[in-house]
């Protein structure tokens, strides 16, 4: 199978753990286009998932990093962390997502 996933649904959460327990075991590295509702999952790393949109065409403002951990409780499960997402200009100057609206 190509990595990552890329996918313009939902994944199933059989799918999800699959992925987790491929890559890091217990989490998968997610990228997603917040517009176009696009998503890059299972991945060494954000950046290669971020290239892989970008080649699609799609907006680099548009496009944040996270981590999902499918083993965890709900309400524990996602972290909108990556080094993608350092971005002053859109006023967003460290690794976690600020703006609740794009989280």
């Amino acid at each position: 199978m190509e990595w990552p996933k890329i996918s313009h649904k939902p994944l199933s959460e059989n799918k999800i753990k699959g992925l987790a327990e491929e890559f890091f075991g217990d989490m998968i590295k997610v990228v997603v286009d917040i517009e176009e509702g696009i998503l890059a999952a299972g991945c060494s790393s954000h950046a290669d998932a971020e290239q892989i949109l970008l080649k699609k065409g799609l907006k680099q403002k548009n496009v944040w990093g996270a981590n999902y951990s499918p083993f965890r409780k709900k309400g524990e499960r996602l972290e909108y962390t990556a080094l993608m997402n350092i971005r002053p200009r859109q006023n967003n100057p460290s690794q976690s997502i600020q703006s609740p609206e794009i989280r």
